[in-house]
């Protein structure tokens, strides 16, 4: 052959004296004693064959690096496949990669093969390894080329590599036939290789022709599949589903995100849309089915549905395909200390054999498989290849694991939502569910359930890694090693009775928890009345109380945690103590390093499931608790049918999440834009009554009914009632007689217990305005439109009916403008008007109005009946069900309701009431004529016969003279003008006066439909309230951690690190003192062999060549018990003060935030959505009790094991770092990369939540109107849409945890071979012990995890520190003035104010400093004991001027003189504490009756029982079981709104202040009641500053004063009587206004 062929073939093969088994057998030789020309003949036709497998690799390899270099320019310029998104998968892709690995595995085997058979003889063949060393990039480069064609989608460049392909295995299949020819056969490591990659090859062959048969790539008409319809839409990044195989699992498709996220925070529009399979409806869709189908099953067998049997069900393909791939890597697991009792045997036997000759043959030598795996070069590769392996295959399960882990809590979430629409009121009103239970449903226990799923595996894991683990130790250390082992498995009892200690300790935290919470959701709700009775201290002290409580759960809980840490860190220890200890007692020899660190690794595997099962455990504990909770909640009693009728099904979408016509739902549409609402379908049981005929809407035969389920007493009962369609029905009655009761009864809100509402078939359709108005965080115009399509010309008309316009005129966003979180940012009244014209625009059959008008003044309230309800509803002929106190409009009403406790006193028009009930008609009558006599008190003759000539119940005056006495166009103006000017007022400075002015009557304005939208979407962005959740970007400031650090406690923070440090120090030092041993023992137990020459051997160090001395056993077993001891002790303390410091701070940081939280302006609470604050005290605060500290501990803990490692392998071999230090400096940039991206999508995850939480809250208060109108299903696909929102940053979170895992892993196989090669290298050359080539190869082991576990746990720490982040800002928000600091405070008398007189002396007050004066220089006095009533039109300052005595709002100018006494410089609560006021919203507390009229405990029960009796509630509460001890639910919803409000009549008058101020508070009381009482207020505060605001000016004018308010000024100041006299004052004109 020439020079070439010699370079490539190397010398010929010479004559061999070597054994047959050693040479390769030929033919024509004589006991493998091979002729010369038989030997050269030989040479040259494996030469030329080992050529010929050249030709396809080295041919195909210029080619396919041209294609790459053409992709990667292509990528450069921004065309990569994720930007052209066309890409197709093509048939058999998944098994062609699966091929190509192994390929690649064969190929390196056969380089190692070649390699090693050359070293056995003289002079160098490259032909024995060349060829597959090209081969392996080949192979490589094909599978990028081919990578190339798919993400192209040109199949027609395929033939290519069927071509590469069809050569590589005929070359091979001749290489094969060569070895054949030779004798070699089945059983040889070269033969073996060699069939196998020809069998690889042929079946990528015969899958090219598979996808050339599948797709016809080379016919005219080719199949080509479709494009996912998913890669289509741009705005899906989250492609992991139509990614190729090694993109899924390196995750290399998650480059993109990554590289966004290191160079600029990421946003949410970075993240994309999801694919429509992750989307929250086809999720629950699928949970839902099998749900319901295990439901029925359940039933047949009379048993309840088992959660756990769904979960299984639903997600079983799921959890099947994760198990597999967690057992593969678990196999792996378990090679990796094989291999390192492989490599520590060869680096000995390397190192006898420096100084000696290997074995060199003459002929070709044929390596076996016993030599291939005990050679430790060969030994270091399967290590780094098995260590890639197991990561590939341990972050592919946990991934999935995590991904099913969402789908599951995904599913909880709607699922517990849907519930929540079907939920019935009494279930709800009881108390038996409450809105925080709600909430941690869909919070926590979601959350528990998705770790529930994403470490399910582990459970079965643990024991298959003991069971295995403990045999191959017994393998290693025979009997001692198994009695190690048992100490190991008898700790998984003890732990699991541990962990049943923490499931009872954690129902019982997660009960306090519930309590908590909703302590906090009340104190919330109530912060305004809190704020001005001065009660923020008690309550806040009962949300601490429930939290110390809470606390002392954690307390518990933190016990068994400390002893689950003491189990996990000891028994290691203690293991290895026992098993090495009692080694050469059991088996009469010395401990080598061989024994001692394959047995150690062993060790640490096995003790890893000590590690996991605490965990596993308490996540099993966490689900169970949370199926427990969720079980009873999802079979609590549903709302029942309406009537005759069935409810909507929620359910009914088609799956996918289209809307019917292939339009997917965003969640703007989806709430904003939904279709009209459903009509009521037949149920399959007809009505017993028949159907109604065509003038009756609804009728309710012998009906009774009952706000409890379990209740034997009806609420309602005995009712007999025909609403006539399209007629004004009006309800009256006193307060708590039943008229809401009974429009929820007629709406299927109450429990049936006797006789059925019979609804019309045809004409059911409803609209309802609850007694408490409920709006959505959306603009005004969705709030009125409520899902239905914007018709301008219907909608104007609504508005003005309605009187809205003056409203909308001076919003900065006109109706496009944001409305706060329930109303927050309008008036009583403004809220009411919005919730009436929802029911006016919904168009329906029927339209139910609980009380509407108690929260307008008379104007208004005209207005709004004549306009709206007669001149719209009624005018349509739309069947009106009217509640109210307003007798006045009685006469307008085609039949009329009136109602006595809970019974139907009589019904008819008022012509047959009067007939039937001459009493009841005549006491309609007097209360009627006696409130206009008060108010013509000081009118005109004319103006006061007219009114008494229009008083009278049985005349039907004009619908204008019921609507409105003055109906000038002046005055319609001087309204429109008021309540422009008190929005104007509200609006912050970020608008122009100009800006906000220009807005004025844009809404009525008519321009082109474009124009139109575009400025909607102006104004949208103008009207903007609720801000923006806060949200840190970068990293998470050192400050934080210094909080979380003065939390704990700076002394316990440092004792806790030197506690871990020393433990982490004698760890190392009993690994040292283990080496040091085994050496000894090695260096013994070789010294007694005789073949082997000692004088070369180096003992411990590699520094000394004598003979070893006989070592003393019992000197090294006593240093180890003693070093062990002391890692024990210093364990168990570090556990204990660790776990304590952290339970301390996460209470401190509660109590901090709570403390302030509830001290801050009204201000934040009206921009602060409550879901926002609650995800902060429940989800962040939940982060900081339970998981912060664990994760706090394991990067501590982790951070050590990293420096020990790096530490030990720097000491043995120094050269190691020369290799590792690029690696670790690549680790560096990782974390630094991951960081980044997964630091903001925590954050991203984290804002997202709050919109869901907020709309689960928002739902849960509107549940009747939401139900009324038929708009559950409308509901729930907003519900999925928010949860697609806060599903995407963690699915992205979720990849690129595994991304990162990934590349730590493999890394850290790259530092194991690193370690091991420098060690080997050591150990050959004389410089470290075999004891020291396992420590290292251990530690380096040890070091990939520890890394990798560092990085992790600090991102997660830096995660959860996103908690403490949220949390100490709510800590530090700007709080009231509580005290003047710059005057110092003034402490009045204790008796102050003793007299109630009160001076204004110019105030200009405002709500904020950022927005306008709402009163400007107005300067009043009222004297001791005075009776003084404030009125004025709408917006006209009234509430702005109670609410400045109370210092709730910003006092700029001017002061307030109470008896003297400047109030500004009077201690905030103090002041709060000395003055009463009675609220217009009613709130009540869960607690007794007691509590909630006395919180601070100060009043006998004489008192309160006389507050009750002028409250008219005496005989109510009387009524009641345990009177004054009697529970009310949260909210107050076992009482009517009018009862609400007579108790918070009565909590006033508990008080005994000196200054009284009374606003609105009788406006939800019948006027029969609101008589007796302004008459017992005059009689028992006769001595008593009263300040009444009232819409009925019957109600003040009998006030000793009269302050009349007009755009923030006051304008009239006299008695009633001189004001009267004022024909043009704005006073008369109230009254005129007045009916």
């Amino acid at each position: 052959m020439g020079q070439t062929g010699s370079l490539f073939c190397g010398p010929p093969y010479q004559n061999s004296n070597a054994t047959t088994g050693q040479l390769l057998s030929m033919k024509n030789s004589t006991l493998g004693q091979p002729k010369g020309s038989a030997a050269d003949q030989l040479f040259d036709n494996e030469c030329l064959v080992d050529t010929l497998n050249l030709i396809p690799h080295v041919g195909f390899l210029p080619l396919a690096m041209i294609c790459a270099a053409i992709y990667g320019r292509c990528c450069r310029h921004g065309n990569s496949y994720l930007d052209k998104r066309v890409w197709v998968l093509f048939p058999g892709h998944n098994a062609r990669w699966v091929i190509t690995f192994v390929l690649l595995f064969v190929t390196l085997c056969e380089v190692g093969e070649g390699v090693m058979s050359d070293s056995f003889t003289p002079g160098h063949h490259p032909h024995l390894y060349v060829p597959w060393i090209l081969a392996f990039p080949a192979t490589i480069l094909a599978g990028v080329f081919y990578h190339q064609i798919e993400m192209s989608n040109v199949p027609r460049l395929l033939p290519l590599l069927g071509i590469y392909n069809i050569l590589s295995v005929v070359f091979k299949f001749d290489r094969l036939v060569h070895l054949l020819g030779r004798g070699v056969s089945l059983g040889s490591l070269r033969f073996d290789l060699a069939i196998t990659s020809v069998i690889l090859y042929l079946m990528l062959v015969l899958l090219e022709g598979y996808v050339l048969y599948k797709k016809r790539y080379l016919c005219s008409h080719p199949i080509s599949d479709p494009v996912p319809e998913d890669l289509l839409h741009g705005d899906v990044r989250y492609v992991a589903p139509y990614v190729t195989l090694p993109s899924r699992i390196t995750q290399s498709w998650h480059n993109m995100i990554m590289r966004q996220g290191y160079k600029v925070p990421l946003q949410f529009e970075h993240l994309g849309k999801l694919p429509k399979d992750y989307h929250a409806k086809p999720v629950y869709h699928h949970f839902r089915e099998v749900y319901e189908r295990e439901k029925e099953k359940a039933v047949k067998n009379s048993a309840s549905v088992s959660l756990w049997k769904v979960i299984f069900v639903a997600f079983s393909r799921q959890f099947l395909k994760t198990g597999v791939l967690k057992l593969t890597s678990d196999v792996f697991t378990f090679i990796n200390p094989l291999l390192l009792r492989g490599i520590i045997t060869a680096a000995i036997s390397a190192g006898l054999s420096a100084d000696g000759s290997a074995p060199v043959h003459k002929g070709p030598y044929l390596v076996s498989l016993g030599e291939f795996l005990a050679d430790g070069y060969i030994l270091l590769v399967l290590l780094l290849i098995c260590t890639l392996l197991k990561y590939t295959f341990e972050q592919m399960s946990v991934y999935l694991n995590f991904q099913q882990g969402i789908q599951l809590r995904t599913a909880m979430q709607t699922l517990v939502y849907t519930k929540c629409l079907r939920l019935s009121s009494s279930v709800l009103g009881s108390g038996k569910v409450t809105a925080g239970q709600i909430m941690n449903h869909v919070s926590m226990d979601g959350m528990m359930l998705m770790f529930f799923a994403a470490l399910f595996h582990h459970s079965w894991s643990m024991v298959l890694q003991t069971v295995a683990g403990a045999i191959l130790l017994y393998y290693q250390l025979g009997w001692s090693a198994l009695i190690g082992a048992c100490i190991i498995l008898c700790m998984l009892p003890v732990t699991y009775q541990i962990a049943r200690q923490l499931e009872k300790v954690t129902k019982t935290k997660m009960a306090v928890s519930d309590q908590r919470m909703k302590r906090i959701n009340e104190t919330i709700q109530g912060i305004k009345l809190l704020k001005l009775y001065g009660w923020e201290h008690i309550f806040s002290d009962n949300v601490i109380k429930a939290r110390n409580k809470e606390v002392k759960q954690m307390y518990r809980r933190a016990v068994w945690e400390i002893l689950t840490l003491f189990i996990t860190q000891v028994t290691p220890v203690t293991a290895t103590l026992i098993a090495f200890g009692t080694f050469e007692f059991f088996n009469n020899k010395a401990l080598t390093s061989a024994d001692a660190f394959t047995a150690l690794s062993l060790f640490n595997i096995i003790a890893m499931p000590l590690i996991i099962f605490p965990i596993v455990i308490r996540t099993l504990t966490n689900a169970r608790v949370a199926i427990e909770r969720l079980g009873p909640f999802l079979t609590a009693t549903e709302v029942e049918a309406i009537g005759n009728m069935s409810r909507a099904d929620v359910d009914q979408e088609g799956k996918d999440g289209s809307n019917g016509d292939g339009h997917k739902n965003t969640e703007k549409d989806s709430l904003l834009n939904g279709n009209d609402q459903i009509e009521l379908t037949n149920m399959k049981r007809s009505s017993v009554y028949g159907d109604l005929s065509d003038d009756v809407a609804i009728e309710v035969h012998d009906g009774s009914f009952a706000w409890e389920l379990d209740s034997e007493v009806a609420n309602i009962k005995n009712v007999n009632l025909a609403i006539p369609r399209g007629k004004l029905t009006i309800v009256v009655g006193q307060v708590g007689c039943g008229k809401s009761s009974l429009l929820s009864a007629i709406l299927g809100e109450m429990t049936t217990m006797s006789g059925q509402v019979v609804w019309n078939k045809k004409h059911n359709k409803v609209a309802y305005a609850a007694q408490r108005p409920w709006l959505l965080n959306a603009s005004l115009r969705d709030n009125i439109t409520f899902g239905l399509p914007f018709d301008r010309s219907r909608y104007q008309q609504v508005i003005t009916a309605c009187c809205l316009q003056p409203d909308i005129d001076i919003l900065p966003g006109g109706d496009m403008t944001e409305i706060g979180e329930k109303g927050i940012n309008l008036s009583g009244g403004q809220k009411q008007r919005i919730s009436v014209a929802r029911t006016l625009y919904a168009k329906t059959d029927i339209v139910l109005l609980d009380d509407p008008l108690s929260a307008l003044d008379a104007h208004v309230g005209g207005d709004l009946f004549e306009k709206g309800i007669m001149g719209d509803l009624v005018k349509d002929r739309r069947t009106v069900v009217l509640v109210t106190h307003k007798l006045q409009y009685l006469e307008h009403a085609h039949f009329v309701v009136a109602m006595e406790g809970g019974k139907i006193q009589a019904t008819g028009s008022m012509r047959e009431i009067r007939e039937s009930n001459p009493e009841l008609y005549n006491n309609w009558k007097d209360i009627i004529l006696d409130g206009n006599r008060k108010v013509a008190a000081g009118l005109g003759k004319k103006e006061r016969e007219r009114l008494l000539s229009h008083s009278s119940v049985g005349s039907r005056t004009s619908i204008h003279s019921a609507g409105s006495m003055s109906g000038s166009d002046d005055e319609e103006e001087a309204s429109t003008e008021a309540e422009r000017a008190k929005l104007l007022r509200q609006l912050s400075r970020q608008f122009s006066a100009y800006s906000v002015r220009s807005r004025v009557g844009s809404v009525g304005s008519k321009g082109k439909e474009g124009e139109e939208e575009e400025k909607d979407e102006e104004e949208a962005a103008k009207g903007k309230l609720v801000q923006k959740e806060e949200r840190m970007v970068g990293e998470v400031d050192l400050k934080h951690y210094l909080t979380y650090a003065a939390a704990c406690g700076f002394l316990m923070v440092a004792l806790v690190l030197f506690l871990q440090v020393s433990k982490q120090g004698m760890q190392v030092g009993i690994d040292f003192w283990l080496s040091t041993w085994s050496s000894a023992s090695t260096v013994a137990t070789m010294a007694t062999a005789p073949v082997i020459n000692m004088t070369d051997v180096n003992q411990t160090w590699g520094n000394l060549t004598q003979l070893p001395p006989s070592i003393d056993t019992s000197y090294y077993i006593n240093g180890y018990t003693a070093l062990s001891i002391t890692a024990i002790v210093l364990a168990a303390v570090g556990s204990i003060t660790s776990m304590l410091a952290m339970v301390v701070g996460a209470k401190r940081l509660h109590e901090g935030m709570v403390r302030n939280v509830v001290l801050a302006p009204m201000r934040f609470f009206d921009t602060t959505p409550t879901g926002r604050v609650l995800n902060r005290m429940s989800e962040d605060q939940s982060v900081i009790d339970i998981r912060l500290p664990f994760q706090m501990e394991a990067l501590i803990r982790t951070a050590l094991m990293v420096a020990s490692a790096l530490v030990v392998n720097a000491v043995v071999t120094p050269y190691f770092m020369i290799g590792a230090a690029p690696i670790i400096i690549l680790y560096y940039f990782v974390q630094k990369f991951y960081r980044a991206t997964a630091r903001e999508l925590q954050r991203l995850d984290s804002v997202n939540k709050s919109p869901m939480f907020a709309h689960v809250s928002e739902t849960l208060g509107g549940l009747s109107t939401i139900r009324a109108f038929r708009v559950e299903k409308r509901f729930n696909d907003n519900l999925m849409e928010k949860v697609n929102r806060c599903n995407t940053p963690f699915y992205f979170f979720t990849a690129t945890q595994s991304w990162v895992g990934l590349r730590m892993g493999y890394m850290g196989g790259v530092i194991v071979f690193v370690a091991g090669l420098s060690s080997m290298v050591a150990s050959i050359f004389g410089a470290v012990s075999s004891g020291m080539v396992g420590l290292s190869i251990t530690y380096a082991l040890n070091l990939q995890q520890y890394l990798h576990w560092m990085v992790r746990n600090f991102c997660e720490v830096e995660m959860m520190m996103n908690a403490v982040e949220r949390i100490n800002f709510y800590t530090s928000i700007p709080t009231e003035q509580y005290r003047d600091r710059e005057r110092g405070n003034i402490v009045p008398a204790a008796d102050w104010p003793a007299c109630g007189d009160v001076r204004l002396d110019k105030i200009s007050v405002r709500y904020d400093k950022t927005l306008d004066p709402v009163l400007r220089s107005v300067t009043a006095s009222f004297k001791p004991g005075e009776k003084v009533g404030i009125c004025g039109r709408t917006g006209s300052g009234k509430s702005s001027l109670t609410l400045a005595l109370f210092r709730m709002i910003d006092m700029f100018e001017g002061k307030i003189c109470i008896d003297g006494v400047d109030i500004s410089r009077v201690p905030l609560t103090l002041l709060r504490s000395r003055l009463s006021i009675i609220p217009q919203d009613p709130v009540l507390f869960s607690g007794t009756i007691r509590f909630n009229l006395d919180p601070e405990d100060k009043v006998s029960d004489w008192e309160l029982w006389r507050s009750l009796e002028i409250a008219q509630l005496k005989s109510v509460v009387t009524e009641l079981p345990n009177q004054l001890d009697e529970m009310v639910t949260e909210g107050g919803e076992n009482f009517s709104v009018g009862q609400r409000q007579l108790f918070c009549l009565a909590r006033a008058f508990v008080r005994k202040s000196r200054i009284l101020i009374m606003d609105e508070a009788t406006a939800s009381i019948d006027m029969e009641t609101d008589a007796i009482l302004q008459d017992v207020i005059k009689t028992a505060f006769r001595d008593r500053t009263v300040l009444t605001i009232a819409h009925r000016i019957a109600t003040i004018l009998n006030s000793d004063r009269i302050l009349v308010l007009d755009q923030g000024k006051l304008v009239e100041n006299d008695s009633p009587e001189n004001l009267l006299k004022k024909p043009d004052g704005l006073f008369t004109s109230l009254v005129k206004a007045n009916k």
